[in-house]
């Protein structure tokens, strides 16, 4: 796959899994990516992001994910095949690939106050 397919496609599924979680959260009282943020800093490194509408801290959920995938090309006698399993019988030869690569982003999330599931915004 091309740099520019697994960019896409990265960030698709990404996309992707913020909408579903953002339609959960809804659900659950939280809010996932809320576009209600005040930034507040200290002058260091602790910068804080609120919710402007309730004032409650908005977590940044972070992700550091570590991708492999592999190719094989062989050539064998009798086998069978399930999933990216091989069972062979006989003579084997073959090749095999592998690539990495780690995938770091994050995600403001306004998690619930309460054990209510109440509209917080």
């Amino acid at each position: 796959m091309k740099l520019e397919q697994f960019v896409s496609e990265t960030l698709k599924q990404i996309i992707d899994g913020v909408v579903n979680a953002q339609k959960h959260a809804e659900d659950q009282g939280a809010l996932v990516n809320p576009i209600t943020a005040t930034v507040s800093s200290n002058g260091g490194n602790n910068t804080h992001i609120y919710d402007s509408n309730t004032g409650a801290l908005i977590e940044k959920i972070e992700f550091d994910v570590h991708i492999s995938v592999s190719q094989e090309s062989s050539s064998s006698g009798d086998g069978v095949s399930v999933g990216e399993v091989t069972v062979a019988t006989g003579l084997q030869t073959g090749e095999q690939n592998t690539s990495s690569n780690r995938i770091k982003f994050s995600v403001p999330m306004l998690l619930p106050t309460s054990g209510k599931k109440e509209n917080i915004y």
